[in-house]
């Protein structure tokens, strides 16, 4: 595949994509750098779909990415074998994670820090209940919120029922036999990102002064105003010193990204279908080199 032109360089890295992860919210990747240079601009060898991770060149260069680096971070439209990437979007990949891992971080975990750490708080006392809690987002958020000692319940499907007992996560309802809302009360946090009928029913579970966040953009506020409690429509914002801490968090054991299949690039369309069709039970990465 052609590499694109150095013209095209100038403010960006030019990532070769090594591997790439499947999301709710889109596709990530990762990679390598390569030791070559195009008028002062590093050139970085990176892998995963959207989000990368390279190494990086030009010993000029004012970011503090050096040639070597290995790099992750947020990058769009990179279901292929290159990908061009802003150096302010990447973040140094710590040597212990491999590409695929650190492909699986970048749109997830920010999602799901920013949303349990920034916006819900979590603390020691609080409970949560985590809709689709073994997807990428949910998978994280569970993580992020039995780290700050907090309690989560959570809904999801039976092949996700032994990695969830393995993060902490109690009682596990099975969405496709039981109804949460007949098993749980005074919830603090419900996080939803699948709106429609699991929200209408969400808003019974919590207590009054609880929480409701919105992943998809769609929020009773009658229904939330009848239950007292507060709704937010959130959004992520791409954020590399998060990302770093995540990176951190998951170099130590204490974040499991749930990675449950991985597939060659060329296979990238099944990798869609699974994730749409909700067969993934986890986050699938696809493997370019």
């Amino acid at each position: 595949m052609q590499r694109p032109s150095e013209k095209a360089v100038a403010a960006r890295l030019v990532l070769q994509v090594l591997a790439g992860t499947v999301g709710e919210l889109a596709c990530p990747p990762a990679g390598r750098v390569r030791e070559r240079e195009a008028r002062g601009a590093p050139i970085v060898v990176a892998a995963e779909g959207r989000f990368e991770s390279g190494r990086k060149i030009g010993s000029d260069s004012k970011t503090s990415l050096r040639e070597g680096d290995e790099v992750f971070g947020q990058v769009f439209g990179s279901f292929a074998e290159f990908a061009l990437v802003p150096v302010k979007d990447l973040v140094k990949k710590p040597a212990s994670l491999d590409f695929k891992i650190a492909a699986a971080l970048p749109m997830p975990a920010l999602t799901a820090w920013q949303a349990i750490i920034d916006t819900a708080k979590a603390k020691p006392g609080m409970r949560f209940l985590i809709h689709g809690a073994s997807g990428g987002v949910g998978s994280f958020a569970a993580q992020f919120a039995r780290w700050k000692g907090a309690e989560v319940a959570a809904t999801a499907s039976e092949p996700s029922f032994a990695f969830l007992k393995s993060i902490g996560v109690d009682p596990i309802i099975d969405y496709k036999r039981e109804r949460f809302e007949e098993k749980l009360r005074d919830i603090d946090v419900v996080l939803d990102p699948l709106g429609g009928d699991t929200q209408a029913r969400s808003w019974r579970v919590l207590k009054r002064g609880g929480m409701l966040i919105t992943l998809i953009g769609e929020i009773d506020e009658e229904a939330a105003r009848k239950a007292g409690v507060q709704a937010v429509d959130f959004g992520m914002e791409y954020d590399v010193d998060d990302l770093r801490e995540i990176a951190g968090l998951v170099e130590q054991g204490v974040i499991k990204p749930h990675i449950t299949t991985v597939l060659p690039l060329d296979q990238a369309r099944q990798a869609l279908d699974l994730n749409q069709q909700g067969k993934s039970h986890g986050k699938v990465v696809l493997e370019v080199r």
